[in-house]
């Protein structure tokens, strides 16, 4: 059907064109609103006109996405298993704080260190107790046993599913509530309860990734899945050389798209499509080409003499110019080049330059003194 010409009178008739302001059919309407106890004011129709002024103001009003810290985007924090480090009782994720360095080790080695409750629990509220702590300059990762972490637990995963009768658990009998409305809530509450876990991890992946301290992941062995992630999320690998890092996923039908964000930061896209679409086995050579690991070693009794070597690096420097330097390159990560984000970093750099820190650095290089900070990090023998 071709298109039909209309008067402006009839556009307006059926509300396609603007009446002005002052007009008869504009004043008839103001009266008939009126019956209705609606009254227009004189500078009702101010709000459809374009003011530059009021505009600029609004956007003004826009928080970007670096103005308001991730963390807090994602809701109130919260105790999971442990309040503080001095109550600490978490058996499957120990966490010890020495002088000016912390340790957290994931310690299910009959499980490989797959992540269940315990371990998941453990690293959230780890990272929370943590990014308090300004007496640590360097946090540890890293596992008991012949893995550093398996990635997902499946027996946790297929218990899941069995509950809300999403698979079969006895040849080809159905495990879970009877057909009807409760195996419809079960099912709804299953992909709800799958949502909030993976939307957990993916907190505590962000929270372990900007951590205030240095981390450092000792893999003490492979990591898969998951355990990939956290290797990912720190800031240094060292790696034994019998260690592999494999991303599976696909093999099972699904991705690893929780952890993909620190793992494309990691590696890149490129080297990520290799490793997500092949599920390739790489080992530790490929991981540093790749840049996944930093370095190398025979077995974990080289880890403290690594760790101590950077620790030495770590202490002369400014542990709040650390956690900044850490928190910018999270933020600007993958934001385009606009004036906002050269604001941003023009902002940071100005605050910390005026700052106590800062301040301190100055006058130990004017007197030639070590600045206040160089303080031993009491790194563990074995």
């Amino acid at each position: 059907m071709a298109p039909q010409l209309v008067s402006l009178e009839e556009a307006r008739a059926l509300g396609l064109a603007p009446v002005p302001k002052g007009g008869s059919e504009y004043e008839r309407e103001k009266e008939a609103l009126k019956e209705f106890g609606v009254n227009l004011s004189k500078d009702h129709m101010d709000g459809y006109r374009y003011r530059p002024e009021r505009v600029d103001k609004d956007l003004a009003l826009v928080k970007r996405p670096w103005d308001v810290p991730l963390l807090y985007q994602l809701g109130p924090d919260s105790v999971v298993l442990c309040e503080d480090y001095e109550t600490w009782d978490n058996p499957e994720f120990k966490l010890e704080i020495r002088e000016g360095i912390a340790y957290c080790t994931l310690n299910r080695p009959e499980a490989n260190n797959a992540m269940n409750g315990g371990i998941g629990g453990g690293l959230h509220d780890a990272c929370r107790i943590l990014a308090q702590r300004t007496d640590v300059r360097i946090v540890v990762f890293t596992g008991n046993g012949r893995m550093f972490c398996a990635g997902g637990d499946p027996k946790s995963f297929q218990a899941a599913q069995k509950q809300a009768g999403a698979i079969a658990g006895d040849g080809d009998k159905m495990q879970g509530p009877t057909p009807g409305p409760a195996i419809a809530m079960a099912g709804t509450m299953l992909i709800e309860g799958n949502k909030m876990s993976a939307t957990g991890f993916a907190r505590d992946m962000y929270a372990m990734s900007s951590l205030p301290q240095f981390t450092i992941c000792c893999m003490n062995g492979s990591a898969m899945g998951g355990g990939f992630g956290l290797v990912c999320a720190c800031d240094y690998v060292i790696a034994t050389k019998q260690a592999h890092a494999t991303l599976s996923e696909v093999k099972l039908g699904v991705i690893p798209a929780v952890i993909s964000p620190h793992v494309s930061r990691t590696i890149g896209t490129a080297n990520c499509k290799r490793l997500f679409c092949t599920a390739e086995n790489a080992n530790m050579q490929t991981a540093m080409e790749i840049g996944l690991v930093h370095k190398i070693v025979d077995s974990p009794k080289e880890f403290p003499a690594a760790i101590k070597e950077m620790a030495s690096k770590i202490q002369m420097l400014a542990p709040g110019a650390v956690g900044a330097a850490k928190q910018v390159l999270l933020d600007c990560l993958n934001q385009p080049i606009t004036n906002g984000l050269i604001e941003y970093t023009a902002k940071e750099y100005l605050k910390l330059r005026r700052g106590k820190e800062c301040e301190a650095g100055m006058e130990a290089l004017k007197s030639k003194q070590k600045p206040p900070w160089v303080k031993p990090i009491d790194v563990k023998e074995e």
